[in-house]
């Protein structure tokens, strides 16, 4: 039979496995919107690989949520160019977090009127969430 500290440390561990599991939810989008040209023409792109950005120790610990606004571009490749955060909240506590897990995402390559071309100011909201 366990030991009730043993039990407790098990537990724990289940509850925070668990809790990041459940955290991201902007990351199951399909597609986002870009913009293509000088006048700036939308367009939409399709993610076809988003990882999960981790959720940082010290939120989890202190029980925070979050969001955060991250803009890019997208290459004619696909590939995220360039991220950086516009907006977080709290400030100073996923930004990290979102950049890492953004500079690692995959789109299909951006077209317009048949052409391969570069998507602009592309945003996306990552939420951060205990629940």
């Amino acid at each position: 039979m366990m030991s009730a500290k043993k039990l407790f440390k098990f537990l724990s561990k289940a509850f925070y496995f668990s809790l990041i599991s459940l955290f991201v939810s902007s990351a199951y989008a399909i597609s986002d919107v870009g913009y293509v040209g000088e006048d700036e023409t939308e367009i939409t792109v399709e993610r076809s690989y988003a990882k999960l950005p981790s959720f940082p120790r010290k939120a989890l610990r202190l029980g925070r949520e979050g969001y955060v606004v991250v803009e890019f571009d997208i290459d004619t490749d696909g590939a995220v160019l360039d991220p950086y955060v516009v907006e977080a909240t709290p400030q100073g506590v996923f930004e990290r977090s979102a950049i890492k897990a953004v500079r690692k995402w995959v789109y299909e390559p951006p077209t317009y009127e048949g052409q391969s071309v570069k998507a602009n100011n592309v945003q996306v909201r990552l939420n951060f969430n205990l629940q």
